[in-house]
């Protein structure tokens, strides 16, 4: 093995194996500090396209959320480097808090965003992939099976399955690119949000049974998530699921549900007046005629509620509960 590549970068020690390639820390010896950098070397020369592809999406891609590539050579051995990364995969944080779960999964769709409006999507989303670092920024890595959206020639292994078998979208399974989009992507940030509130790997997309969050957990409030936001990202019918930064307004206004104690169907809630007590249902829902000068206009069904504290009474639309 080399101990020095590019007749640059001086290894530390080796940081194990993956499938594309060997991970090393290295130093750069071209400098006079001792800042330690990841070093990954190919591992089969026939995999050089994916590889230059890594390459081509860390330079297209200039965002904090992003590994960025500081060298690379193409020529045998091939290899790139990158600033070394001190923080925990999500693999090895599952499951988390609700909330830090919906922070950590806006953070992530806030970047997977940013790359699919650069045409780069990365059809390799998985726990696996993703790290959160020391000061908690969210940084995705391994951009080796991305292809870009922009480009008509794709890279495609029609007997090749692209990505993790529990993250990887439907669509993907084939193999086959050419009808592949963004929505892919969508797919695995469901799977992975999942993961972060679970800590099991979904295999299939029914939320009930024992794949049900909020059995798994034992909070009514998960049954938001459930509704909102996996539902939706995980259809099987790319069309049908909502774009990440769609994804990401939606779980911001999951998180402040259940930062603001609501619950599905309103009882059980925080009462919004005195804060002590929560909502219990009065009756049954009851129809109303509401004037036109209101804010809602025309036949109502609604649905009232008192605190079992203070007895501040709400009415609300049985709309609204959905």
């Amino acid at each position: 093995m080399a101990t020095v590549f590019g007749n640059r970068w001086q290894v530390i020690d080796s940081l194990g194996e993956g499938g594309q390639g060997w991970v090393y820390r290295v130093r750069d010896t071209q400098t006079a500090n001792d800042d330690a950098f990841v070093l990954k070397r190919l591992k089969n020369h026939s995999r050089l396209a994916r590889f230059e592809r890594e390459i081509s999406a860390a330079i297209r891609l200039q965002h904090e959320g992003i590994c960025q590539v500081v060298d690379f050579s193409l020529d045998s051995p091939a290899f790139l480097v990158m600033p070394f990364v001190s923080g925990k995969r999500l693999a090895e944080m599952g499951p988390v808090p609700p909330l830090e779960a919906m922070q950590l999964f806006s953070a992530l769709c806030d970047i997977v965003h940013y790359a699919h409006q650069a045409s780069v999507v990365h059809r390799d989303l998985k726990p696996d992939n993703i790290l959160v670092r020391d000061d908690s920024q969210v940084v995705i890595l391994d951009f080796g099976l991305c292809y870009f959206a922009d480009e008509e020639e794709r890279l495609t292994e029609t007997m090749e399955q692209v990505g993790s078998r529990f993250y990887i979208a439907p669509e993907l399974e084939s193999g086959r690119a050419t009808t592949v989009t963004a929505k892919a992507d969508v797919y695995s940030l469901g799977k992975i949000l999942y993961f972060l509130l679970s800590g099991k790997h979904l295999a299939r997309e029914k939320l009930v049974g024992e794949n049900d969050l909020v059995r798994i957990n034992s909070d009514p409030q998960l049954e938001y998530v459930n509704r909102r936001i996996l539902e939706p990202a995980l259809a099987e019918a790319p069309q049908k699921r909502p774009d990440a930064a769609g994804l990401r307004r939606t779980a911001e206004n999951v998180a402040r549900l259940i930062r603001e104690h609501y619950y599905p169907g309103i009882a059980g809630s925080q009462c919004r007046f005195c804060g002590d007590g929560h909502y219990q249902q009065l009756g049954h829902h009851v129809s109303l005629n509401v004037w036109e000068n209101t804010h809602i206009s025309g036949a109502q069904e609604l649905v009232l509620v008192k605190c079992d504290s203070c007895g501040n009474v709400q009415w609300f639309t049985v709309k609204a509960l959905k």
